[in-house]
């Protein structure tokens, strides 16, 4: 209470108190305060900076992963598709020869073995469109264009030009049977 006399007493005189100067002691107190308060500051910075990277790595991880399965799931897909495709090429081509000894066995009747052989090069066709094979795309069209001369030209009797054709869509099978046999499956890494 005695501090507060003379403060009062300089006031009522006019004169502004003087303000009192910290002591070493205390300056150094506060400056190590400072230093101290702006190194949680930067601690805290750098936490949170560490946190967003941590986020930022976890989600770009996340994200190879997702192409990665995608990349597989692809793979798989095309290899299924490839095999289906080889499959239903070896059917379709076993047909053409069973037309073939149809032919030279002088039957006319050969309609059902044309549409099922033109089924199952049908399916190959799809596959072959669906993952880019252009080339045993082509091929396979043309085999089937073929087959569907086929009915024309027995009932025209003309078994020979029927049987050209024949051989023709077999060499343009085996073609494309051979280069989906040789289309490996790409190759991916875990």
């Amino acid at each position: 209470m005695t501090a507060l006399i003379p403060i009062s007493l300089a006031l009522l005189l006019g004169q502004t108190p003087t303000a009192t100067l910290p002591t070493e002691a205390e300056a150094a107190s506060a400056v190590q305060a400072a230093q101290l308060e702006e190194l949680r500051a930067q601690m805290e910075l750098m936490r949170l900076q560490s946190s967003a990277q941590r986020q930022e790595d976890l989600s770009r991880v996340q994200t190879l992963e997702q192409q990665r399965v995608a990349q597989q799931a692809a793979v798989l897909q095309g290899e299924q598709s490839r095999q289906a495709r080889l499959a239903d090429l070896e059917r379709g081509y076993q047909r053409v020869l069973a037309l073939d000894q149809l032919l030279v066995a002088g039957q006319e009747t050969i309609d059902a073995t044309v549409i099922a052989a033109q089924q199952d090069l049908a399916a190959a066709l799809a596959s072959a469109e669906a993952t880019g094979a252009g080339e045993p795309a082509r091929l396979i069209q043309s085999a089937v264009t073929r087959l569907s001369t086929l009915t024309a030209s027995v009932a025209q009797r003309n078994p020979d030009e029927a049987r050209y054709q024949l051989l023709y869509a077999s060499d343009e099978l085996r073609a494309a049977w051979r280069m989906s046999l040789a289309g490996q499956p790409a190759s991916f890494t875990p």
